[in-house]
Protein backbone atom coordinates (compact mmCIF):
# COMPACT_ATOMS: atom_id res chain seq x y z
CA UNK A 1 0.00 0.00 0.00
CA UNK A 2 1.27 3.48 -0.70
CA UNK A 3 2.23 5.45 2.37
CA UNK A 4 -0.47 7.60 3.87
CA UNK A 5 -0.13 11.25 2.90
CA UNK A 6 1.33 13.52 5.51
CA UNK A 7 -1.29 15.53 7.36
CA UNK A 8 -1.75 19.06 6.06
CA UNK A 9 -0.26 21.69 8.29
CA UNK A 10 -2.78 23.44 10.53
CA UNK A 11 -3.99 26.66 9.02
CA UNK A 12 -3.29 29.83 10.90
CA UNK A 13 -6.13 31.64 12.60
CA UNK A 14 -8.53 33.59 10.42
CA UNK A 15 -8.07 37.31 11.06
CA UNK A 16 -11.36 39.14 11.37
CA UNK A 17 -11.68 42.92 11.77
CA UNK A 18 -14.89 44.32 13.22
CA UNK A 19 -15.47 47.83 11.90
CA UNK A 20 -18.06 50.53 12.24
CA UNK A 21 -18.93 53.80 13.91
CA UNK A 22 -18.70 54.11 17.67
CA UNK A 23 -21.72 52.53 19.29
CA UNK A 24 -22.17 49.89 16.59
CA UNK A 25 -21.38 47.06 19.00
CA UNK A 26 -17.85 46.03 17.98
CA UNK A 27 -16.64 45.35 21.53
CA UNK A 28 -19.79 43.52 22.61
CA UNK A 29 -19.86 41.32 19.51
CA UNK A 30 -16.15 40.51 19.84
CA UNK A 31 -16.72 39.38 23.42
CA UNK A 32 -19.70 37.23 22.41
CA UNK A 33 -17.70 35.64 19.58
CA UNK A 34 -14.94 34.75 22.02
CA UNK A 35 -17.47 33.08 24.30
CA UNK A 36 -18.72 30.93 21.41
CA UNK A 37 -15.29 29.34 20.82
CA UNK A 38 -13.69 26.22 22.29
CA UNK A 39 -10.84 26.22 24.80
CA UNK A 40 -8.44 24.36 22.50
CA UNK A 41 -9.13 26.59 19.45
CA UNK A 42 -10.28 29.90 20.91
CA UNK A 43 -11.37 33.06 19.22
CA UNK A 44 -8.83 35.54 20.56
CA UNK A 45 -10.00 39.15 20.80
CA UNK A 46 -7.29 41.75 20.20
CA UNK A 47 -7.50 45.44 20.88
CA UNK A 48 -6.27 47.50 17.95
CA UNK A 49 -5.24 50.34 20.26
CA UNK A 50 -4.70 48.98 23.78
CA UNK A 51 -2.62 45.79 23.94
CA UNK A 52 -2.77 45.90 27.76
CA UNK A 53 -6.37 44.68 27.26
CA UNK A 54 -5.06 41.49 25.58
CA UNK A 55 -4.61 38.96 28.43
CA UNK A 56 -1.22 37.28 28.26
CA UNK A 57 -0.04 39.47 25.39
CA UNK A 58 2.96 41.77 24.92
CA UNK A 59 3.49 45.51 25.43
CA UNK A 60 1.19 45.96 28.44
CA UNK A 61 3.33 48.57 30.19
CA UNK A 62 3.92 50.61 27.03
CA UNK A 63 0.22 50.42 26.23
CA UNK A 64 -0.76 51.87 29.59
CA UNK A 65 1.66 54.76 29.09
CA UNK A 66 0.23 55.46 25.64
CA UNK A 67 -3.26 55.34 27.11
CA UNK A 68 -2.20 57.96 29.64
CA UNK A 69 -1.06 60.30 26.86
CA UNK A 70 -4.24 59.65 24.89
CA UNK A 71 -6.33 60.74 27.87
CA UNK A 72 -4.08 63.76 28.30
CA UNK A 73 -4.64 64.72 24.67
CA UNK A 74 -8.41 64.65 25.27
CA UNK A 75 -8.01 66.81 28.38
CA UNK A 76 -5.83 69.31 26.51
CA UNK A 77 -8.05 69.32 23.44
CA UNK A 78 -4.97 68.62 21.31
CA UNK A 79 -5.73 66.85 18.00
CA UNK A 80 -1.98 66.84 17.25
CA UNK A 81 -1.13 64.80 20.34
CA UNK A 82 -4.24 62.65 19.95
CA UNK A 83 -3.36 61.70 16.36
CA UNK A 84 0.29 61.06 17.22
CA UNK A 85 -0.63 58.77 20.11
CA UNK A 86 -3.38 57.05 18.12
CA UNK A 87 -0.83 56.22 15.44
CA UNK A 88 1.71 54.95 17.99
CA UNK A 89 -0.99 52.81 19.58
CA UNK A 90 -1.87 51.26 16.22
CA UNK A 91 1.82 50.54 15.66
CA UNK A 92 1.56 48.06 18.55
CA UNK A 93 -1.05 45.96 16.78
CA UNK A 94 1.32 44.06 14.51
CA UNK A 95 3.37 42.95 17.51
CA UNK A 96 0.27 41.60 19.25
CA UNK A 97 -1.08 39.94 16.09
CA UNK A 98 2.18 38.07 15.48
CA UNK A 99 2.35 37.04 19.13
CA UNK A 100 -1.10 35.47 19.12
CA UNK A 101 -0.83 34.04 15.60
CA UNK A 102 1.96 31.82 16.92
CA UNK A 103 -0.41 30.33 19.53
CA UNK A 104 -3.35 27.96 19.11
CA UNK A 105 -6.34 29.97 17.97
CA UNK A 106 -9.13 29.51 15.47
CA UNK A 107 -9.57 33.23 14.91
CA UNK A 108 -8.06 36.58 15.81
CA UNK A 109 -10.83 39.13 16.15
CA UNK A 110 -9.93 42.80 16.36
CA UNK A 111 -12.08 45.83 17.00
CA UNK A 112 -10.86 48.14 14.23
CA UNK A 113 -7.76 47.58 12.10
CA UNK A 114 -4.74 49.88 11.69
CA UNK A 115 -4.73 49.95 7.90
CA UNK A 116 -8.46 50.49 7.49
CA UNK A 117 -9.07 52.87 10.38
CA UNK A 118 -6.17 55.10 9.40
CA UNK A 119 -7.84 55.71 6.05
CA UNK A 120 -11.09 56.50 7.85
CA UNK A 121 -9.86 58.78 10.62
CA UNK A 122 -6.84 60.53 9.12
CA UNK A 123 -8.96 62.90 6.98
CA UNK A 124 -10.89 63.94 10.11
CA UNK A 125 -7.69 64.81 11.93
CA UNK A 126 -6.43 66.68 8.88
CA UNK A 127 -9.49 68.91 9.12
CA UNK A 128 -8.77 69.57 12.80
CA UNK A 129 -5.03 70.20 12.43
CA UNK A 130 -4.84 72.21 9.23
CA UNK A 131 -6.41 75.40 8.02
CA UNK A 132 -7.84 75.70 4.52
CA UNK A 133 -6.74 78.65 2.43
CA UNK A 134 -9.42 79.55 -0.11
CA UNK A 135 -7.88 81.45 -3.03
CA UNK A 136 -9.50 84.46 -4.60
CA UNK A 137 -11.26 83.16 -7.75
CA UNK A 138 -10.38 86.43 -9.51
CA UNK A 139 -6.67 85.81 -9.00
CA UNK A 140 -5.14 84.29 -12.15
CA UNK A 141 -2.87 81.28 -11.86
CA UNK A 142 0.32 80.83 -13.91
CA UNK A 143 -1.17 78.19 -16.21
CA UNK A 144 -4.67 79.64 -16.34
CA UNK A 145 -6.26 76.74 -14.41
CA UNK A 146 -8.77 77.39 -11.61
CA UNK A 147 -7.19 78.16 -8.27
CA UNK A 148 -7.15 75.26 -5.82
CA UNK A 149 -7.91 75.10 -2.11
CA UNK A 150 -4.71 74.56 -0.15
CA UNK A 151 -4.24 73.18 3.36
CA UNK A 152 -1.48 74.29 5.69
CA UNK A 153 -0.63 73.33 9.27
CA UNK A 154 -1.75 76.05 11.66
CA UNK A 155 1.43 77.88 12.84
CA UNK A 156 3.09 77.20 16.18
CA UNK A 157 1.33 73.88 16.79
CA UNK A 158 4.63 72.03 17.25
CA UNK A 159 5.85 74.65 19.74
CA UNK A 160 2.60 74.35 21.68
CA UNK A 161 2.83 70.56 21.76
CA UNK A 162 6.45 70.60 22.95
CA UNK A 163 5.43 72.85 25.83
CA UNK A 164 2.47 70.61 26.69
CA UNK A 165 4.67 67.51 26.76
CA UNK A 166 6.80 69.06 29.53
CA UNK A 167 3.69 69.11 31.74
CA UNK A 168 2.61 65.52 31.13
CA UNK A 169 3.63 62.50 33.27
CA UNK A 170 7.34 61.92 32.67
CA UNK A 171 7.19 58.08 32.68
CA UNK A 172 4.49 58.10 30.00
CA UNK A 173 6.37 60.58 27.83
CA UNK A 174 9.67 58.72 28.18
CA UNK A 175 8.08 55.35 27.37
CA UNK A 176 6.44 56.89 24.30
CA UNK A 177 9.72 58.40 23.12
CA UNK A 178 11.34 54.99 23.59
CA UNK A 179 8.64 53.42 21.41
CA UNK A 180 9.35 56.07 18.78
CA UNK A 181 13.01 55.00 18.76
CA UNK A 182 11.95 51.37 18.39
CA UNK A 183 9.87 52.30 15.35
CA UNK A 184 12.78 53.97 13.51
CA UNK A 185 13.38 50.97 11.17
CA UNK A 186 9.76 51.28 9.97
CA UNK A 187 10.45 54.96 9.18
CA UNK A 188 13.54 54.43 7.03
CA UNK A 189 15.80 54.77 10.05
CA UNK A 190 14.30 58.06 11.19
CA UNK A 191 12.90 58.33 14.73
CA UNK A 192 9.36 59.78 14.70
CA UNK A 193 9.08 63.07 16.61
CA UNK A 194 6.09 63.53 18.87
CA UNK A 195 5.87 67.26 18.19
CA UNK A 196 5.65 66.93 14.40
CA UNK A 197 4.29 63.40 13.92
CA UNK A 198 0.69 64.50 13.38
CA UNK A 199 1.66 66.93 10.60
CA UNK A 200 3.77 64.19 9.00
CA UNK A 201 0.87 61.75 9.09
CA UNK A 202 -1.69 64.04 7.48
CA UNK A 203 0.84 64.75 4.70
CA UNK A 204 0.59 61.05 3.78
CA UNK A 205 -2.88 61.76 2.40
CA UNK A 206 -1.21 63.54 -0.51
CA UNK A 207 0.28 60.23 -1.70
CA UNK A 208 -1.38 58.23 -4.49
CA UNK A 209 -3.63 55.49 -3.09
CA UNK A 210 -1.26 52.60 -3.85
CA UNK A 211 1.74 54.44 -2.40
CA UNK A 212 -0.24 55.35 0.73
CA UNK A 213 -1.20 51.72 1.28
CA UNK A 214 2.41 50.57 0.84
CA UNK A 215 3.59 53.21 3.29
CA UNK A 216 1.03 52.28 5.94
CA UNK A 217 1.69 48.56 5.54
CA UNK A 218 5.40 49.18 6.15
CA UNK A 219 4.86 51.49 9.09
CA UNK A 220 2.38 49.24 10.87
CA UNK A 221 4.13 46.01 9.84
CA UNK A 222 0.76 44.35 9.23
CA UNK A 223 -1.18 43.00 6.28
CA UNK A 224 -4.91 43.47 5.64
CA UNK A 225 -7.32 41.24 7.57
CA UNK A 226 -8.73 38.12 5.96
CA UNK A 227 -12.30 39.21 6.70
CA UNK A 228 -13.69 42.69 7.40
CA UNK A 229 -17.13 42.95 8.96
CA UNK A 230 -18.68 46.41 8.71
CA UNK A 231 -21.32 46.82 11.42
CA UNK A 232 -23.64 49.35 9.81
CA UNK A 233 -25.54 51.54 12.26
CA UNK A 234 -27.46 54.74 11.59
CA UNK A 235 -25.34 57.67 12.86
CA UNK A 236 -28.27 59.09 14.87
CA UNK A 237 -28.65 55.83 16.77
CA UNK A 238 -24.87 55.64 17.19
CA UNK A 239 -24.86 59.14 18.71
CA UNK A 240 -27.62 58.13 21.12
CA UNK A 241 -25.66 55.08 22.25
CA UNK A 242 -22.44 57.07 22.67
CA UNK A 243 -24.19 59.64 24.84
CA UNK A 244 -25.69 56.89 27.00
CA UNK A 245 -22.26 55.53 27.94
CA UNK A 246 -20.88 56.16 31.43
CA UNK A 247 -17.71 57.82 30.17
CA UNK A 248 -16.71 61.00 28.42
CA UNK A 249 -17.03 60.67 24.62
CA UNK A 250 -13.89 60.62 22.50
CA UNK A 251 -13.33 63.69 20.28
CA UNK A 252 -14.32 61.76 17.14
CA UNK A 253 -17.58 60.55 18.71
CA UNK A 254 -19.36 63.82 17.99
CA UNK A 255 -22.75 63.51 16.32
CA UNK A 256 -21.62 65.63 13.36
CA UNK A 257 -18.61 63.39 12.70
CA UNK A 258 -20.31 59.99 12.91
CA UNK A 259 -21.85 60.26 9.39
CA UNK A 260 -18.40 61.12 8.01
CA UNK A 261 -16.91 58.08 9.75
CA UNK A 262 -19.65 55.84 8.38
CA UNK A 263 -19.00 57.11 4.84
CA UNK A 264 -15.27 56.85 5.47
CA UNK A 265 -15.48 53.11 6.03
CA UNK A 266 -17.37 52.63 2.77
CA UNK A 267 -14.68 54.55 0.90
CA UNK A 268 -11.69 52.99 2.69
CA UNK A 269 -12.82 49.40 2.20
CA UNK A 270 -12.72 49.82 -1.58
CA UNK A 271 -8.93 49.62 -1.35
CA UNK A 272 -8.91 46.16 0.27
CA UNK A 273 -9.56 43.91 -2.69
CA UNK A 274 -7.89 40.86 -1.06
CA UNK A 275 -10.11 41.07 2.02
CA UNK A 276 -13.57 39.50 2.20
CA UNK A 277 -15.75 42.47 3.11
CA UNK A 278 -19.26 42.02 4.52
CA UNK A 279 -21.80 44.58 5.72
CA UNK A 280 -24.13 43.64 8.57
CA UNK A 281 -27.01 45.97 9.40
CA UNK A 282 -27.19 46.40 13.17
CA UNK A 283 -30.34 48.47 13.63
CA UNK A 284 -32.02 47.66 16.94
CA UNK A 285 -31.16 43.95 16.86
CA UNK A 286 -29.86 42.34 20.05
CA UNK A 287 -26.09 41.90 20.21
CA UNK A 288 -26.23 38.10 20.35
CA UNK A 289 -28.16 38.04 17.08
CA UNK A 290 -25.61 40.31 15.38
CA UNK A 291 -22.74 38.20 16.75
CA UNK A 292 -24.36 35.03 15.41
CA UNK A 293 -24.59 36.59 11.94
CA UNK A 294 -20.94 37.62 12.14
CA UNK A 295 -19.98 34.04 13.02
CA UNK A 296 -21.93 32.64 10.07
CA UNK A 297 -20.63 35.25 7.65
CA UNK A 298 -16.97 34.89 8.69
CA UNK A 299 -17.13 31.10 9.00
CA UNK A 300 -16.29 31.06 12.69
Amino acid sequence: MPPAPAPAPAAGPVRVALLGVDGSGKSTCARLLAQRSSADRPHVVLSCLRPHENPGGPLHELSRHLDTLSSAADHLGSPDLKLAVLYLQMCTYGVAERFFTARPAAALITERHPLIDTLVYLPLYRNAITTTITPNPQTPTPNGTPAQHDRFPIPDRADTLREQLTRLPTPAVQATLGWCRTLAPRHRGRVPRLDTLATELIALLDLPSAALMTELTTRYAVSPPDVAILLDLDPAEAARRVQARDRRPEPHERADLLPLIRDGYDEALKAFTSTRVHRIVVGHRPAHEVAAEIARTAGL
